[in-house]
């Protein structure tokens, strides 16, 4: 196998374990913000289905040249934002994997030569 399809495979693995991760993430800080059991269990669902709401609502196809640029920071600042959800409920480790994790994926999307988003 080329170099550039094991790359192009690893990066499928990174995005499916950094999106379960944002999932993740989000759902548990969400759970930890409520103040009794009903809240906890609503925050923790409705978190992550209005990060993921925000992250599929908005297309950047019809943004031209910049539609690349726009989806990248996009995903960055969610990732990110997941990231520094874990870190608020402390759990530090997990926080920088996924900032790590998506890091890399996002690195290793362009030096392969891909690009986020497939139908430009």
């Amino acid at each position: 196998m080329s170099l550039a399809k094991t790359i192009r495979w690893t990066n499928v693995v990174l995005r499916a374990l950094m999106e379960l991760g944002i999932v993740l993430a989000f759902g548990y800080w969400g759970f930890h913000a409520g103040n009794n059991k009903t809240v906890h269990i609503l925050l923790g669902l409705l978190t992550p289905l209005v990060a993921f709401g925000f992250w599929g609502m908005v297309d950047f196809h019809n943004a031209g040249r910049l539609s690349e640029l726009f989806r990248l920071i996009q995903e960055l600042i969610i990732s990110l934002l997941a990231a520094f959800a874990l870190y608020k409920t402390r759990a530090i480790d997990f926080a920088i994997t996924l900032a790590i994790l998506s890091l890399v994926y996002h690195s290793l999307v362009y030096l392969n030569g891909d690009r986020i988003l497939k139908n430009n």
